[in-house]
């Protein structure tokens, strides 16, 4: 009775991990084919195969690939199909959302990080892109990922910091430039407003969000997050100016 019992509860906790199965042929490391129906737990870490009127749970790392008979694709499965490579690239456009007063209260940002990963779930990245702020900018910044899961369906950590390199002069910020030949007595000096120069700043940009792969080499996610800027202008006689932009990004990628 015990054992019936315990073949139950077995029972029910496959269907309850397990979900839909699909059809195909399920190729062991072991050298054994099985022709059957079967379904990948949702962390991936278990196969299900029913076979013959058996249902076996395998390891992921038992599995050398499995082919699907409705769509006769292989996939060659390691430990984890969805991100078996240790490299991936994500691809984002966005906007960053300021106060209803300020110039350009959401100006457009698109950006592209390479990354690796440290383990299943941390990855270190590098990234480059281009804002328009008050002016044209280039940052260029370290990018941080952690995933809460190793699923192809998991919210995300990610951390960037880095540095924005203007791409043109300021169109907008003027300082009050001092002509040497105008006299300081009657009428008084005569000034003239002079462009600033643009000197970049730097950047941080920490958020959540939240990424669906939908195979092994193509996904999207969204995130939004807040971002820092520190924009810093030069004039003549070591005149300068810092301005500092606090921002809400909201994101678009796409991963591959």
């Amino acid at each position: 009775m015990k054992k019936i019992m315990l073949l139950v509860l077995i029972t029910l906790f496959a269907f309850t991990v397990f979900a839909q199965s699909k059809k195909g042929y399920i190729y062991l490391k072991s050298g054994t084919i099985l022709n059957g129906k079967y379904k990948y737990s949702d962390n991936l870490e278990k196969v299900k195969v029913e076979s013959a009127g058996k249902v076996w749970v395998f390891d992921a790392s038992e599995v050398d690939s499995v082919k699907s008979i409705k769509s006769h694709r292989n996939d060659n499965f390691e430990k984890d199909n969805y991100s078996k490579s240790s490299i991936f690239v994500r691809t984002e456009i966005g906007v960053l959302i300021g106060n209803s007063e300020n110039s350009q209260s959401a100006p457009f940002s698109f950006s592209s990080t390479v990354n690796y990963f440290i383990d299943r779930n941390f990855s270190i990245g590098a990234g480059v892109g281009v804002e328009f702020l008050k002016e044209t900018y280039l940052p260029i910044f370290l990018n941080f990922e952690y995933k809460f899961k190793d699923s192809h369906s998991t919210p995300f950590l990610f951390f960037k910091t880095g540095y924005q390199i203007p791409l043109e002069e300021s169109r907008e910020i003027y300082y009050n430039g001092y002509q040497p030949w105008s006299s300081s007595f009657w009428p008084g000096p005569d000034y003239l407003q002079e462009p600033m120069d643009t000197k970049g700043g730097f950047m941080i940009n920490p958020g959540v969000g939240y990424q669906r792969m939908f195979s092994s080499g193509f996904g999207m996610s969204f995130a939004f997050g807040y971002q820092f800027h520190r924009l810093h202008y030069t004039g003549d006689n070591d005149y300068g100016l810092d301005i500092d932009y606090n921002r809400l990004t909201i994101k678009l990628g796409i991963i591959f």
